[in-house]
Parts: structure tokens; sequence; C-alpha cells
């Protein structure tokens, strides 16, 4: 299994450009629009727009960013997005904590600097990025001036690996195996005997850290595709490795939050559809309950449950009563063209959604987005458009006979 950050060393470790100006690899950007996310030039899925990943590459030639996927075994993979769909994500002190003290694993102490003097800005985490700022550079300084001064060496070095045991007895796994690590590599840069040791146990401890960062990448991939259910596993493995991990933390609360609606959504939805024309409100239900939780097993069997119903008043075909009913201009031929269209090109990526979930201003707009990802021609796009226009009057005016 790589981590992200052997895979930034492998891909480029010098600094790149995307739309939002100098980034540079193991930041994070998030999308700016949604896109499709391509491993070897094949779809991987497609991401909503404000998705975040840890930049791994920049292809100026190509125009595109690698940035790094998380499979559910664990392991990461480097998937392509367009250079153009992506800017910096807001800094966050938590995530520039982590990632300073795996620059001073790594031996790469600017960047080291750099973060942890970045995470000092973050008053949630000032006091803390602090503690491990003065202990890093302290060491740092002491490890150049170690022949002329050994004893302070000796002095920080220890301190070093003190605070690596007291992260510990806080719970920041993620922060202590990376410092207590860097402080190995420093003692091996001195070198002689009589240096201080680890206090910490890194064999258990480094694969904590290592489930909880897994968790964190996972919550985050699911969370933005609204796989609630899967967010909350990844969320309970992560938090037993690392209780106070702060990212799982904060995105418990929302998800055990949006569950609670999405059971809330079924338990409507299983009650309308036995009321007299009730099977109308409860496929809105159904479709809001999966919007907040796609992966929701109650809401999956019922809407295939009510899969006849579903498709009436998302996709229905183009019969005579269908065009009776929608009363437009458009050739039957035209209609069925869009109809195939829709109902092929655009499930491709997701289930189609009841055509009266948004105007036609808003059909306009997702259209245009889908097509852009799908490769739809001007004329296929319209074709598109005209069937749902002609869906929308035919559902609506079948309906209320």
């Amino acid at each position: 299994m790589l981590r992200p950050a052997l895979l930034v060393s492998i891909l480029l470790p010098a600094i790149c450009a995307t739309a939002a100006g100098p980034l540079a690899p193991g930041d994070s950007v998030r999308l700016t629009r949604g896109e499709t996310l391509l491993f070897k030039n094949e779809r991987l899925l497609d991401a909503p727009k404000g998705q975040d990943f840890p930049l791994l590459q920049h292809d100026a030639i190509k125009r595109v960013v690698y940035v790094a996927f998380t499979k559910r075994d664990g392991s990461v993979i480097a998937a392509t997005l367009p250079n153009d769909a992506v800017e910096a994500s807001p800094a966050d002190g938590w995530t520039d904590l982590v990632r300073g003290v795996e620059a001073f694993r790594d031996q790469r102490y600017d960047e080291a600097k750099r973060l942890l003097a970045r995470a000092a800005q973050d008053p949630q985490r000032k006091a803390l990025a602090v503690a491990v700022a003065a202990r890093v550079n302290g060491a740092l300084v002491a490890a150049g001036n170690a022949r002329a001064g050994r004893a302070t060496f000796v002095i920080t070095l220890q301190g070093l690996r003190d605070t690596a045991e007291g992260l510990v007895k806080l719970g920041h796994v993620s922060l202590a195996v990376p410092l207590d690590e860097g402080a190995d590599k420093l003692a091996a840069a001195v070198g002689g005997e009589g240096l201080p040791v680890t206090k910490i146990d890194r064999a258990t401890l480094g694969k904590n850290a290592a489930t909880a960062a897994r968790a964190v990448a996972r919550v985050r991939q699911a969370v933005a595709l609204h796989k609630l259910v899967e967010a909350s596993k990844e969320i309970e493995e992560g938090l037993q490795a690392e209780p106070t991990r702060s990212e799982l933390k904060a995105y418990e609360s929302k998800v055990k939050k949006d569950l609670d609606e999405a059971k809330s959504r079924f338990e409507q939805a299983d009650k309308m559809r036995h009321f007299p024309k009730g099977e109308v409100h409860a496929l809105t239900a159904i479709e809001h309950g999966l919007k907040l939780a796609s992966d929701y097993p109650q809401l999956i069997a019922l809407k295939s449950e009510m899969s006849s119903a579903f498709l009436e008043r998302t996709s229905p075909p183009v019969t005579p009563e269908f065009l009776a009913a929608a009363k437009v201009s458009t050739s039957r031929a035209a209609l069925e063209e869009g109809h195939k269209l829709y109902t092929t090109r655009c499930t491709e990526c997701h289930d189609l959604e009841l055509l009266d979930s948004r105007g036609a201003s808003g059909w306009q707009r997702t259209v245009a987005g889908m097509s852009r990802r799908a490769n739809l021609s001007d004329a296929e796009q319209q074709r598109i458009l005209d069937y749902i226009a002609a869906a929308q009057i035919s559902v609506e005016a079948l309906a209320s006979k």
C-alpha cells in the first residue's frame, strides 16, 4: 500500500500551479465544479463540486492534476482531474500540524517549519502547534551545532521524545508517531552513543495512525458522494484507532444527523405509499432521503420496490398517451431519441431524478454539466432537454387526471 506522502516523492517533489496559483504536492485542493475522476484514462467516479483531494502532481502539458484517491482496501492511486477544475482548499490547522510533523519525519525541514508555523495561525491549534514547533525547531538547531554542543542536542532530543509521549497521552497518535520517527533520523544523523531512545510503542501506534489516516481519506470521499452508511463505518473504525482524531469527530455528528434524517424520510415514504394518491409524496421522500444518504439500504430497497412508479416520474416512455398529454411541437422521433439518450448516457454516472425535482433553468444547468462529462454534442444535449420538457408536462397532466 502506497501512502500519499510516498506517492508525492515518487511523482513530483517540485512546486506546481493550478487555476488558483502555486501549490505544492501534498497540499489539499478542492473541485470548483463537478468533475469525472479518471484513472489510467478510464472513468473512476464522478466527484461533486467542493470535494477535497491531496495534490500529487501537476502536468502542465496535459493540463491535468494528479490527486490521491484512497481505495476501500486503503491503497492509494493517482487519479487525474482537469487543472482548471481545482483550487486550493481552505487552510486547516490540524492538517498543517499532521503534514508538518510528517515533513519533519521525512527530513523536509524547511517545509516542516513552514507548515507548523502556519498551523500556529489557527486559533484552535495554536497552543499545540507552537509547542510542537518549538521542540522541532530547537532540535534542528541543536543538531546543526551537535559537535560544539552535544549535551544541548541530547536535551532537545529528549524533549522530542517527551513530546511524542505526551501526544500519545493526549490521544494524538498521528502526531506522535511521525514526530518520534523524525527524532530517530536526527539521532542517526548526529550519531554517537547515549542518545535518548523512543518512549512509545511505535509498532502498535503506527498501525493506529495509519488506520485513522485511511479512515479520514475514505470518510471525506464517502461524504462527498453522500455514502453516509459507508462513512459511518469508516468513522467508527478510525475513532477506535485514534479517538481524538479531529476530522473524524467533526464528521461524526454531521453524518449521524443526516443518517437520522434519511431514516425519517424512509419511514415517511413507507407510510405514505399506502395512502390514496400518496405515492407521489412517497417517491419525493425517497429521493430526498437518497440525496442525503445514497447508500441507505432501506431507501434503496423501497425505491426498487417502487421502481415502476419511479420510471413513470423519472423517464416515462414516449407513448401516444405521453404525446397527447405533452402537446408539444417536437417530433416523436426527436423525443424518442432524447429519451434514449437520457436513460442511457445520463445513467452512466448516477440514477435519474424525479422530473419535478427542478425547473427548466435547473435542468438546463444540470444537463449542461452532464453533457460536458458525458461528451454529448450540443444537438444531443438539446434532444435531452426537449424530452425532459415534454415529459414534465406529460407527467403533470397525467397525474392530474
